[in-house]
């Protein structure tokens, strides 16, 4: 009888313990500016497809106001110049037009340089 109630009280500890921690953990998609960066180059580039595109700039932004307006510019780049075709390796104009390439090169550009201006 006492190894059942100490059974059932571990149980319950165990169990109290899991929900408490699950309130108490950092956002898991927590993206910041070099995300931002890296994504803009290898899109550039032509070495990211669109499931990385998604993950990455379809994810609000609440912790930085600034970061937020980049990604609704990148999102409406999407929206007017997304051809809708997957990335080969090295052609990134399989992605987007020419001048929605130029547009997310224009943003690639400012948020290196404001990058610099801040180290």
């Amino acid at each position: 009888m006492a190894f059942l109630i100490m059974v059932l009280l571990s149980l319950i500890i165990l169990i109290l313990s899991l929900c408490l921690s699950s309130f108490h953990h950092l956002p898991k998609f927590h993206h910041n500016r070099q995300d931002y960066i890296d994504l803009l180059q290898n899109i550039l580039s032509g070495q990211a497809d669109y499931d990385q595109w998604n993950s990455i700039i379809h994810l609000p932004i609440r912790h930085d106001f600034e970061l937020e307006k980049i990604r609704q510019q990148c999102v409406q780049i999407e929206a007017l110049h997304y051809l809708g075709h997957p990335t080969q390796l090295g052609k990134p104009e399989g992605m987007f037009t020419a001048k929605g390439l130029l547009e997310l090169e224009v943003i690639l550009k400012e948020m290196q340089s404001n990058i610099e201006t801040d180290t």
